[in-house]
């Protein structure tokens, strides 16, 4: 279960918060508006080291996860719309995407054994026969 944002921001210093905020925000640009880091880094007034070092803490990589959730769960609308665009659209990955949300498309895989007796030794080599391939 991902972790509450207040909690996040607790194991936080002042500058970590702001560094995890200025990193998401960069992060949803385009790459060709994105900062660099080592710019974040001077706006903040810390090392570029020292900022590399702080996005590998687990508060950090948490923050961005649970402001990601936020974010989608705040705009779940607006993200179904494009989906359903891209699906009339007639983009094929959109169309999965959307079924497998709306849980009308599982991967499954099913086998059903039709033989009256089953050999675990035969069906063993058939398996291993099998993966001897791939």
């Amino acid at each position: 279960m991902a972790r509450k944002l207040d909690d996040i921001l607790k194991e936080l210093t002042a500058d970590q918060a702001k560094a995890a905020e200025l990193i998401y925000e960069n992060d949803i640009l385009p790459i060709g508006k994105r900062r660099s880091y080592t710019a974040i880094a001077e706006e903040i007034g810390v090392t570029d080291r020292t900022l590399r070092n702080w996005r590998q803490l687990p508060a950090m990589l948490d923050y961005k996860v649970a402001v990601t959730s936020k974010y989608l769960t705040d705009n779940r609308t607006r993200v179904m719309e494009a989906l359903v665009r891209g699906c009339l659209d007639g983009n094929a990955s959109h169309m999965k995407l959307y079924m497998q949300t709306e849980n009308m498309l599982v991967d499954k895989a099913e086998i059903e054994v039709k033989a009256p007796h089953v050999d675990p030794d035969e069906v063993a080599a058939k398996l291993a026969s099998i993966k001897a391939r791939l």
